[in-house]
């Protein structure tokens, strides 16, 4: 017979160590404990928002999916029988779940600590009405018998809707359903569009308002024209370069914008020339602000500004290129700048058009500027550019308020004070009004026809201020 060791101790005890485990793991689970389903009916989840608001949904056009976090803040896992929107599917609501369409969702696991991603969405159906109303409904959990909700809000809209290659002739937008434009429609020569008091434009990423023909802009001190963009969320109330701007062609003559707010484009009002054809605009009681480039940009048009105000510009506030004609009056020009990083003036005349790695100009034409009355101001140390005149342009600047180091000692004089704070009141939050210590208190000269600043305050008939805002007594 062979010849048999006794087996070591040690042995002995592996087994029975094996043994033992094998004993553990037919009584006690080892699945980790934030796998291990809860029936507690304390398990409760925990919403990121107990509110998801949707500002101003136009009809047919939808708004942007946002996110909300739901919360499993037990150490075990929770079966979440059912989410659903409460108004199933005749909800203006849509939900997804983890990527799973609504709007109702069975048996969703979440491990205990951990969260799911739920995406809502709004689209809204027509109807007649013009004022904006109220669209309700909310989302509903049921976790281990215990029910709970996220509420849903939406603001819908009304809309008429211009797309694509629109031809607009003698037509008027009035002040109820907005307007909503997609890519760009034109106003041809020969056609008027009118805009009435209290008409609100909204444009789409991309689009613009062309005019051949003529724009008349009516609005009033308590029923301004907004041209803004479609996206009205929160994070989308301030930002530049949404849509592209008003375009006026090179025979495009006699457009007024009055009392108007231009917001958030790439340029507010671009204007253009050609031989001796100049576009004319005239701004009155506009505020342009939050431009990717500039608020007004001219390339040898015939631009009047009165009363008017341009802040927060990536390039320039005002730029006229290649010749022109300009007057500005009573007007406040703070390029502040604050949502980007600006090098260049906030104002700048050009005799010369040319683009960068053209290898020739486009237009070389004599500007005319007259400036009165009026703030030029930013954190750039020189906010004013003129090209040195070959063509005998002509610069007439007098009762303004600038910011300037190249040209202190050329405009300092006819009545004009530079490098002096005209302190603002509020200027990051738009509110350009100057305190009485301003130095652009008093400063300004009458200018006949004009007895009104921005906000239709009386100005002083001896002595007014400088800027598109007269000082509260």
């Amino acid at each position: 017979m062979p010849h048999t060791h006794p087996q070591p101790f040690w042995r002995f005890w592996l087994k029975s160590l094996a043994v033992a485990c094998l004993a553990a793991w037919s009584v006690v689970s080892c699945t980790p404990k934030d796998e291990e389903f809860t029936p507690d009916a304390g398990a409760l989840l925990r919403f990121e928002l107990d509110t998801v608001k949707f500002d101003t949904v136009f009809t047919e056009v939808g708004t942007v999916t946002k996110r909300v976090k739901v919360y499993n803040p037990s150490q075990n896992a929770v079966r979440i029988s059912q989410i659903k929107v409460a108004g199933l599917g005749s909800s203006a609501f849509q939900v997804f779940v983890n990527g799973q369409p609504g709007p109702q969702l069975q048996n969703v696991e979440v491990r205990g600590g951990d969260s799911v991603l739920v995406l809502v969405k709004a689209t809204i159906n027509p109807d007649n009405t013009d004022a904006p109303f109220l669209i309700k409904d909310s989302i509903v959990f049921t976790t281990n018998g215990n029910v709970q909700d996220i509420n849903l809000i939406a603001y819908g809209q009304n809309a008429i809707y211009h797309r694509a290659g629109e031809v607009l002739c003698t037509q008027t937008w009035t002040a109820g359903k907005a307007h909503v434009i997609y890519d760009s429609v034109t106003v041809p020569e020969g056609c008027t569009l009118t805009i009435a008091a209290g008409a609100q434009i909204y444009l789409q990423n991309g689009a613009k308002l062309k005019v051949l023909g003529k724009l008349m802009v009516q609005g009033e001190k308590e029923k301004q024209v907004r041209f803004q963009q479609i996206r009205q969320e929160e994070r989308y109330r301030q930002a530049p370069g949404q849509w592209i701007g008003l375009e006026f062609g090179e025979k495009s003559r006699g457009n007024v914008i009055r009392f108007a707010e231009i917001k958030n484009a790439v340029i507010g009002v671009l204007v253009r020339a050609q031989d001796n054809d100049l576009g004319e605009v005239t701004l009155e009681h506009v505020f342009l602000k939050n431009m990717i480039q500039a608020g007004v940009f001219s390339m040898g048009g015939d631009v009047t500004m009165v009363n008017s105000l341009i802040a927060n510009c990536g390039e320039h506030a005002f730029a006229g290129v290649g010749g022109g004609r300009y007057t500005i009056l009573y007007s406040t020009l703070a390029n502040y700048s604050d949502s980007f990083i600006r090098t260049k003036p906030s104002v700048m005349f050009l005799e010369t058009l040319q683009f960068e790695g053209e290898p020739t100009p486009r237009r070389i034409k004599p500007y005319q500027l007259t400036m009165a009355n009026s703030i030029v101001w930013g954190r750039q140390e020189d906010e004013l550019l003129f090209e040195p005149s070959r063509l005998g342009s002509t610069i007439d600047i007098n009762h303004a308020l600038l910011k300037t180091k190249q040209y202190q000692t050329v405009f300092n004089n006819n009545g004009n004070k530079i490098n002096q704070d005209p302190m603002f009141r509020d200027a990051p939050k738009f509110d350009f009004q100057i305190m009485k210590l301003s130095p652009a208190n008093k400063m300004g000269i009458p200018v006949s026809g004009i007895l009104v600043d921005y906000e239709w305050k009386a100005r002083d008939a001896a002595t007014p201020d400088a800027g598109a805002l007269e000082v509260i007594d």
